[in-house]
């Protein structure tokens, strides 16, 4: 990953800008822009959010992800021992929108309302195609610009890894965070009958403010029971795993039909503690698949997946900005990042920036 210099040189990063120091806390920091190019324009972001997943696991001293200890050989498509991927500080961010305050393409105006995937920084600047291809529509709000670049995307493609086989059927989705929510939103309006389980109250209440069904993981719960005895032990097709935790993967494993599909959307960090590979998973010949956004369906593409996320949320399909989300001044990143150590409070958290004219 490019040092934060460098970023800054390249447009890609500028003025306020967060990042992850080396004791794994979070800063709001300066950085000067580089010029701009030619046939590039550049955007004031509006909003970002924080991912309540993968950027987390930057988070804090004791900081998983992967990057941070070993090397990854895209050659070989192997994580091997050594220096290791990243280093900090770190400057992340994937959810994005913001509007265009300098242009040097004649086919971009001042003014253009974009969404993007770029970093927690006040200043970005991209191509002017990419602008075009981005441009956030009248009828989709600045919260909803955030969640259409990458958020979205991921969910509905961890939904087409479903392969359709969750139409017309119960479906049930593991955790209630805002990937959980909006996954069983498009599963939802594709015909599925969806049960959403997750351990907090709170958020299952959201859950059912959208129409969904849901089960509470509560202490002497057996999840995979309740749902079986309701609709039978092949009543169901296909679980979307979307927390994170091996433990919830197990038990999605137990609570889909025999060779039925469990789809993994979370991020797992560490050993798979919890995973018993000798109970359902071996009896019941299950399948479980990567739906991760690193690897697009075979159907899809980025502009694809993006198209089907500006349709559902325009038509009102599926929420996105009105998911509840705690919004604090960039100043205050080190505050969003902890409040996302909170889950029964907080369900994600975003970050304001100068607003738009």
């Amino acid at each position: 990953m490019p040092a934060v210099e460098e970023l800054a040189a390249r447009g890609e990063i500028g003025g306020k800008t967060v990042q992850i120091v080396s004791a794994g806390a979070v800063e709001c920091a300066r950085y000067k822009p580089g010029p701009l190019a030619d046939g590039w324009v550049r955007v004031r972001t509006v909003r970002s959010a924080i991912s309540p997943g993968t950027e987390m696991t930057f988070y804090g001293k004791d900081a998983s992800n992967v990057y941070l200890h070993k090397r990854w050989n895209e050659e070989l498509r192997l994580f091997e021992a050594g220096q290791p991927s990243m280093e900090y500080p770190i400057t992340f961010g994937y959810r994005a929108a913001g509007v265009v305050i300098e242009s040097r393409s004649p086919q971009v105006a001042v003014g253009t309302r974009v969404y993007g995937n770029w970093r927690h920084t006040e200043l970005t600047s991209m191509p002017a195609e990419r602008a075009l291809a981005q441009v956030l529509p009248d009828e989709l709000s600045w919260d909803d610009g955030v969640d259409v670049g990458q958020m979205g995307p991921i969910c509905v493609n961890a939904v087409a890894f479903g392969e359709g086989e969750h139409g017309g059927g119960p479906a049930v989705v593991f955790g209630a965070g805002p990937v959980g929510l909006i996954v069983a939103q498009i599963a939802a309006a594709e015909g599925a009958k969806v049960h959403v389980v997750d351990r907090v109250p709170a958020r299952l209440a959201i859950a059912r403010d959208l129409g969904l069904e849901t089960v509470e993981a509560a202490e002497g719960v057996d999840v995979a029971a309740t749902l079986k005895r309701r609709f039978g032990s092949e009543g169901i097709a296909v679980v979307w795993e979307c927390t994170g935790s091996t433990f919830a993967l197990h038990e999605a494993i137990r609570v889909v039909r025999r060779q039925g599909l469990v789809v993994g959307v979370g991020f797992y960090q560490g050993e798979g503690r919890g995973l018993l590979l000798g109970h359902e998973f071996h009896h019941n010949g299950i399948r479980v698949v990567c739906g991760q956004i690193g690897n697009v369906h075979r159907s899809l593409s980025w502009p694809a997946l993006r198209d089907r996320t500006i349709e559902l949320a325009g038509t009102g399909q599926i929420r996105l900005g009105a998911l509840p989300r705690l919004t604090l001044p960039v100043e205050r990143a080190a505050e969003a990042f902890d409040a996302l150590t909170r889950p029964a409070e907080v369900l994600q958290t975003a970050l304001r920036y100068d607003e738009a004219p």
